[in-house]
């Protein structure tokens, strides 16, 4: 149950983040890359990074609702995989971004990689309990 919730949880989390890059990158993306994100350049990639989080999160969300582990465990295994890019490349760029932006990211896609792979691994242990 706890994998589940916070599969959903997580899953719902990322729609919406998804959702606000979509439709307004400047002033979603600004907290994270502070004002580079009104250039029209970086909405692009902000808008690419919104439809990766809402596919993400809407398969995750079909998937738990459907009481589908497995397909479950695939989508939050690719959404513990992004978010652990979104980590490294923000590690990467750390001297380039606002020291607020650095430590909102860092901790939102920190925090999202470690529930991914729980709710994962919880799953998965849940799964194996039910094979003869």
């Amino acid at each position: 149950m706890l994998a589940r919730v916070l599969g959903a949880a997580l899953s719902l989390t990322r729609v919406g983040f998804g959702a606000a890059y979509l439709a307004r990158p400047g002033p979603a993306g600004r907290g994270w890359i502070g004002r580079v994100a009104r250039d029209p350049a970086a909405q692009v990639a902000m808008r690419g990074l919104g439809a990766r989080d809402l596919a993400l999160g809407a398969g995750g969300l079909w998937a738990l609702g459907r009481g589908d582990e497995i397909a479950a465990r695939r989508w939050l295994t690719g959404q513990a995989l992004a978010d652990g890019a979104d980590v490294f490349s923000t590690l990467v760029a750390r001297r380039r971004l606002p020291a607020a932006g650095f430590r909102f990211a860092l901790a939102m896609a920190g925090g999202s990689t470690a529930v991914a792979v729980a709710s994962a691994a919880l799953l998965a242990r849940g799964d194996d309990a039910h094979r003869p």
